[in-house]
């Protein structure tokens, strides 16, 4: 059995549970397939702003599931996209438990990363000859010495402590807090102005792929769009009056 993907709504956050606890929340193709139908609920819904990924049972995912690999569970291509941001809208994973493989491979799709003290992350494909095909996401997003690191020290995993300090973590937290940590800020960036909350993420993304000088193009498009919104005109009465904006994403 691979985990079942869950989806549950908290007022403007979509929260997306893998749920398979007896095997650390190991996903097989349907599974991934259900996750990417998740984050397209999420960007095509006017009323969500912000994705949570999370594991059920004290794991987040130990990456595939090797029985469904086995027994043709993986019909189609292994799905690298999922370590490259899977939305439009910010997306934040709750971490605890193992996040090994694959499993670290969706939490690179995420855009910030909270997890529990006791969480253990790494990449174990080395150990078997299996691909980490989507490590190029992994060396955006951390020093090249330190994807290198847990690319090629397979054989076990790194505390939380280790990938914070690398840059990769935003967050570490006491065991069992990840999932409430995480609807926090997910909490605090849905209060936020929609459009300029994805357009920030868009720059951050494009800033990663794109020549310096498209970005700031793009920049310039954001701002231009950005000075003729209702929503700029409510946030600059928002704050006159000392009160919380009313974001209508117009």
């Amino acid at each position: 059995m691979a985990a079942v993907v869950r989806t549950e709504r908290h007022d403007a956050v979509l929260v997306v549970t893998l749920d398979d606890p007896a095997h650390r929340n190991a996903y097989d193709g349907a599974a991934l397939h259900a996750l990417g139908r998740a984050w397209a609920e999420l960007d095509a819904d006017e009323t969500l702003r912000v994705g949570v990924l999370t594991g059920a049972g004290g794991a987040f995912c130990a990456g595939a599931d090797v029985t469904a690999a086995a027994t043709g569970g993986f019909g189609d291509a292994p799905y690298p996209e999922l370590a490259e941001p899977v939305a439009t809208k910010p997306v934040l994973a709750a971490i605890e438990g193992y996040c090994l493989g694959g499993g670290f491979m969706l939490a690179c799709g995420c855009d910030l990363r909270v997890a529990g003290t006791s969480a253990r992350l790494g990449l174990p494909e080395v150990r078997w000859n299996l691909p980490s095909h989507w490590l190029g996401a992994l060396a955006r997003q951390v020093l090249p010495s330190h994807a290198l690191e847990l690319a090629l020290l397979g054989d076990e995993p790194l505390p939380a402590s280790r990938l914070l300090e690398m840059g990769w973590l935003n967050r570490v937290v006491p065991d069992g807090a990840a999932l409430v940590e995480t609807m926090v800020l997910a909490d605090r960036i849905a209060a936020l102005a929609p459009r300029a909350v994805r357009h920030s993420k868009e720059l951050v993304v494009r800033g990663t792929w794109d020549d310096p000088a498209s970005v700031l193009r793009r920049g310039h498009e954001q701002a231009v769009e950005l000075v003729r919104m209702d929503d700029t005109a409510e946030g600059a009465r928002a704050f006159a009056e000392r009160r919380e904006p009313v974001w209508r994403d117009e």
